[in-house]
């Protein structure tokens, strides 16, 4: 039998705490959903304000992102409320607020998170 299911019924009662990163211009938001102690997999809660800019980067974990709130450009494409993407460990990739949009993303990282910022 598996450990004990962690089920978050309201998303928005996550409580968001204020972080930087070295890839991002300013602060965002962000609230741990879970953490897996063995394979030290992160999921999160992300809110990015309206005009935040990123730089282009990389994750030793792969991950995925599901958008529940606002638009996202990933890679030079617009996504907005229920899209998903996934990116494979290593890649480059980018990934901000679309023009004008903030964005609030649930961000699933297969290991642990680690940033590291690349050339496009």
């Amino acid at each position: 039998m598996g450990g004990a299911a962690v089920i978050v019924d309201d998303l928005a009662g996550v409580e968001l705490r204020e972080t930087s990163q070295p890839v991002y211009d300013r602060p965002f938001e962000l609230g741990l959903l879970y953490e897996d102690p063995r394979s030290g997999a992160e999921h999160y809660l992300v809110r990015y304000p309206r005009g935040l800019v990123a730089q282009w980067h990389r994750h030793t974990a792969a991950h995925t992102i599901v958008v529940l709130e606002g638009a996202l450009e990933v890679n030079g494409q617009r996504i907005g409320p229920g899209s998903y993407c996934h990116f494979p460990a290593a890649e480059p990739m980018h990934h901000a607020p679309a023009p004008g949009e903030s964005c609030l993303f649930v961000i699933l990282f297969d290991g642990p998170f680690d940033v590291e910022p690349v050339a496009p």
